[in-house]
């Protein structure tokens, strides 16, 4: 059972990353010109469910012991920023419920692919969250530091990487939508969403930063 702040924090971690894998499947179904309506009612139940565990983080906040890695408002600015890489993923979901996706094929392969490329930014996030649980058990050893400081370096290469897939995702929509221009649109702000999600991965593994220069 968790019971320390980063225990609880790498709890909530694993539920954002499981609102992901939701909204993955979603992106996945919609990509394939099938209904996705009941893998995007199931990333809104998903990051209702994180949202639960961050109310219960935060009214939990007063008897937690924090031996001192970090002060409550450095938690509490750390689990927000965790918290948004759920929200954006909802609004992904909600933006698939809006209208049928652009009906082109490489653009609905550029979907898909730049949703696999969120996933694997999500899932280098959650390691960095393992990592960081890890070195608040065992203390600030150097090796703990060093693991941690790798895996942030690594989520900001994979939020790069993603960055790139929805660039070209994006530059092929502008090109070829000129036929429905409001479906080129509104896949264009699915696109947008989905890096919404990998820059909120970043920016929260980069909120980690602080605590490895003490």
């Amino acid at each position: 059972v968790a019971h320390t702040p980063f225990e609880l924090f790498h709890e909530h971690a694993k539920s954002v990353e499981i609102t992901v894998e939701k909204m993955l499947e979603a992106v996945n179904k919609a990509s394939e010109r099938k209904d996705a309506s009941a893998e995007i009612k199931a990333t809104i139940e998903a990051e209702l469910a994180a949202d639960v565990l961050k109310n219960d983080l935060r009214s939990r906040m007063v008897a937690l012991e924090f031996r001192l890695m970090v002060n409550r408002d450095e938690f509490l600015h750390m689990l927000s920023r965790q918290d948004r890489i759920a929200d954006y993923a909802q609004n992904v979901a909600e933006q698939l419920s809006f209208r049928e996706l652009y009906d082109n094929d490489d653009a609905l392969v550029n979907l898909k692919k730049m949703g696999e490329a969120v996933a694997i930014t999500v899932a280098a996030y959650e390691d960095a969250v393992e990592a960081l649980k890890d070195m608040s058990l065992s203390g600030m050893t150097k090796v703990a530091k060093e693991r941690l400081e790798n895996l942030i370096d690594a989520v900001n290469l994979r939020e790069h990487e993603a960055d790139e897939v929805e660039s070209r995702a994006a530059a092929h929509v502008f090109s070829s939508g000129d036929e429905d221009a409001l479906a080129a649109m509104h896949m264009y702000r699915v696109l947008q969403r989905l890096d919404d999600v990998a820059n909120a991965c970043e920016k929260a593994a980069n909120a980690f930063l602080p605590i490895l220069h003490r």
